[in-house]
């Protein structure tokens, strides 16, 4: 029996690739990014200036006197089967990050995670650019079929955005970001990314780190020049050495997954991954929730660890191959 698609507003037949509802007019496409999502307060706030937790819902950190962190400092995107959240960490007086996803009514999510480069102007602008730029090629009606097309012609979208931001002011320093981003359709799972941005896949058995990051320590670890704790040691251990900014318009890499089993999908920025790398370590926080749940709390993990950096993630839980 072939199951119909309906409008989950007036139960009326639309087609897969709807994006909005012929008899009632509503969005069949559901997605959400940090400037158009819902904001949430951590629920124990930590103190930026001392690290004191208050459990209290106050203004005040309970010890030092000092203002804790407000709902801004924390967006939270919850779309079901997918959920992201971006935060400020401890240490960054603002969230550099952004975080964009969505869902088709076919079933098909799309995800994108973009960090925005520090040292260069405006770099909260080139994050949030891009990301709102790729997720809309990757849920796009008039992308490229292929996924892994699809994937490039969304981070080339990106790197257009970006560039955008600089047609007044052409410094090299100019607004710049990494990106990783997913596009999931049918079982098959196909990521792009550029820079150090990641993407884990968790099962508790064979969770592994996906990307290999375009950074100076990768490069010298997958050279044989240094081992990895040398490497991630050096000074120049994060130097990215591919980004989207006004002086490069990179080819991402791209790779597919098609898991024979169930699992969790995790996009994240470094906020996540420079705190808590090991895919086992993540693996043990994302078991048994939502997929909101399971981002919030990888999100305080990292913030345990010390939240040195913006964090952002985006959760996708999927079945695998189905008999």
């Amino acid at each position: 029996m072939v199951e119909t698609n309906r409008c989950p507003a007036c139960a009326e037949p639309v087609d897969p690739g709807d994006r909005f509802c012929e008899a009632c007019g509503d969005p069949l496409l559901r997605q959400g990014s940090t400037t158009a999502a819902t904001t949430s307060l951590p629920g124990p706030r930590r103190c930026l200036a001392c690290g004191a937790v208050s459990p209290h819902a106050t203004e005040y950190c309970d010890e030092c006197g000092l203002r804790l962190p407000t709902a801004a400092d924390r967006t939270t995107v919850d779309l079901d089967v997918l959920a992201g959240v971006s935060d400020r960490g401890l240490v960054h007086h603002r969230n550099e990050d952004a975080i964009a996803l969505g869902r088709l009514l076919d079933g098909t999510t799309a995800a994108v995670v973009c960090d925005g480069v520090s040292t260069t102007k405006n770099p909260e602008r080139a994050a949030q650019a891009a990301s709102e730029a790729a997720l809309a090629v990757l849920l796009g009606t008039d992308a490229p079929a292929e996924p892994a097309d699809r994937i490039r012609a969304a981070v080339a979208a990106a790197a257009d955005a970006v560039r955008a931001l600089n047609t007044v002011d052409r410094s090299p320093d100019g607004a710049s970001c990494t990106l990783v981003a997913t596009y999931v359709v049918g079982g098959l799972v196909t990521i792009g990314w550029v820079g150090d941005t990641r993407a884990y896949w968790l099962d508790g058995t064979g969770s592994r780190l996906l990307t290999r990051d375009h950074s100076w320590a990768a490069e010298v670890i997958a050279e044989g020049v240094m081992d990895e704790a040398a490497a991630f040691a050096d000074r120049r251990a994060h130097t990215i050495t591919r980004w989207l900014g006004p002086d490069m318009r990179p080819e991402p890499d791209v790779m597919t997954l098609q898991p024979d089993g169930a699992g969790t999908l995790v996009l994240c920025s470094d906020g996540l991954w420079n705190e808590v790398p090991d895919a086992a370590r993540l693996a043990g926080h994302a078991v048994g929730d939502t997929p909101l749940a399971i981002a919030e709390r990888l999100t305080e993990v990292a913030l345990a660890a010390g939240g040195r950096d913006n964090i952002s993630v985006v959760v996708i839980p999927l079945e695998g191959a189905q008999e």
